[in-house]
């Protein structure tokens, strides 16, 4: 209403009708329309709707505890087309369809970037952080990732460990210079057939293999391939060690990490009065973002869904062994390693079961970290937290699995769509892989 009215002539309506203007509007011209706005739907238009006056006013950075219209209000403002970045608008805007809560905390993280790249203040980027923080704790609260809430505070069930555990000690690669190296081998398919041996590796990264290990790899294990799925600043602070014959491909499988993000979240710990708040700041750390993005919208991402259609192009172009990592090779890497196993015909229980051996290897870490914190009050939330940041928990993988069960009429319409494949590619794929 109010967008192309100077500023002298919004600070004379709001004398006009008595409205004293916040001292956010008044450090922040762009949200000074906002709040004149809805002065001018009420006085001028006559409208009533506390509702529909809320969502004028918070349109351009939102606030905690926003009512549907208002999330609308919000999300629609910022993602119309004269907005940059209209690749990721329009992935935003599917989003929503299914997920308004999920679009609008993706979109507050783009807000606040943005505010941060052009030099708006901390304490203004505040504003839409406290929107965020509120939203997130609303959100985890509600879904618990897959609409599941968490029991408890192990890692895995019994049951669950024991199985992971059988299977992390038939496929595991001793390797003392690289975490968490096993073989995707063994699982059987519904036609009874099964993954075969030795022709795929997932693991963590290879900054530190040795010459040793660099040779029983390339002439013991066959490889003929290294796909490395971080990004380019992890690359460029711990390259993997050349191994001569093998081909090298770095295919990130994610942008690069919201940095605005973390700083923010770190300066908040810093700064925290009480332990409970430290205990959220640490939970909101380890879920930037990257374990939402990753996992529960596997099928959304333009930028992830490119990666995964090299990799799936290079698991059938080539011979040999193929190892496949990221940074600690349980994130990027289990979802790569799920995806294959669901293009493959595996069964869910074996997926989960598979990204559930990284919990295996990474627990004993997992317990030093958790036994460090337990001063901490709120426990719940800071293991939860480690979970998801150091080791696995076993919602999140199941979180990608059940937006695809949700969203795709038939298993095969989704592996068509993910791995770039056509038909006969894909049954190309699976005798390749499958015995």
């Amino acid at each position: 209403i109010a967008r192309d009215i100077s500023r002298e002539d919004m600070l004379t309506i709001a004398d006009k009708y008595g409205h004293k203007m916040s001292d956010f509007s008044l450090r922040y011209e762009g949200n000074m329309h906002a709040e004149v706005g809805a002065l001018i739907a009420e006085y001028e238009f006559g409208l009533t709707d506390r509702e529909a006056l809320n969502a004028i006013r918070y349109h351009v950075c939102a606030r905690p505890d926003m009512s549907i219209l208002e999330k609308i209000i919000f999300f629609s403002d910022h993602a119309e087309p004269k907005r940059p970045n209209q690749l990721m608008m329009r992935e935003l805007i599917e989003i929503a369809k299914t997920n308004l809560d999920l679009a609008i905390l993706r979109m507050l993280q783009t807000v606040i970037e943005y505010f941060l790249n052009h030099g708006v203040s901390e304490d203004i980027c505040e504003i839409c952080s406290e929107a965020y923080d509120f939203l997130l704790e609303e959100y985890c609260r509600k879904d618990r990732i897959d609409g599941q809430s968490h029991k408890n505070n192990d890692v895995l069930t019994d049951e669950e460990f024991d199985e992971a555990f059988a299977l992390l000690h038939s496929n595991r690669i001793k390797m003392k210079s690289v975490e968490n190296a096993r073989w995707l081998k063994g699982f059987t398919v519904d036609d009874g057939r099964k993954v075969k041996d030795d022709l795929l590796i997932r693991s963590g990264n290879l900054s530190r293999l040795t010459g040793e290990e660099s040779d029983s790899l390339r002439k013991v294990l066959n490889l003929s391939l290294i796909i490395d799925l971080r990004t380019s600043a992890e690359v460029t602070r711990a390259p993997d060690i050349g191994i001569s014959g093998v081909r090298y491909e770095n295919i990130p499988l994610t942008e690069e990490l919201d940095t605005g993000r973390m700083d923010y979240l770190t300066n908040r710990y810093l700064h925290s009065q009480t332990e409970n708040e430290r205990a959220w700041y640490t939970e909101q750390y380890a879920r930037i973002g990257e374990v939402i993005r990753m996992y529960r919208n596997i099928s959304t991402d333009t930028h992830s869904i490119n990666a995964i259609h090299r990799v799936f192009h290079l698991l059938i172009e080539t011979e040999g062994t193929i190892l496949f990592h990221c940074t600690s090779g349980k994130d990027r890497t289990g979802i790569i390693a799920a995806l294959i196993l669901h293009a493959l015909g595996c069964s869910r229980k074996d997926i989960i079961r598979d990204y559930n051996a990284s919990a295996v290897t990474f627990f004993s870490r997992t317990e030093n970290i958790k036994n460090d914190l337990g001063v901490y009050r709120g426990e719940e939330k800071l293991q939860y937290g480690l979970q998801t940041s150091i080791s696995v928990a076993p919602e999140v993988l199941g979180a990608g699995l059940h937006y695809i069960d949700n969203n795709y009429p038939s298993q095969g319409s989704f592996v068509l769509e993910a791995t770039g494949y056509s038909r006969k590619e894909l049954e190309s794929f699976r005798n390749k892989y499958l015995q």
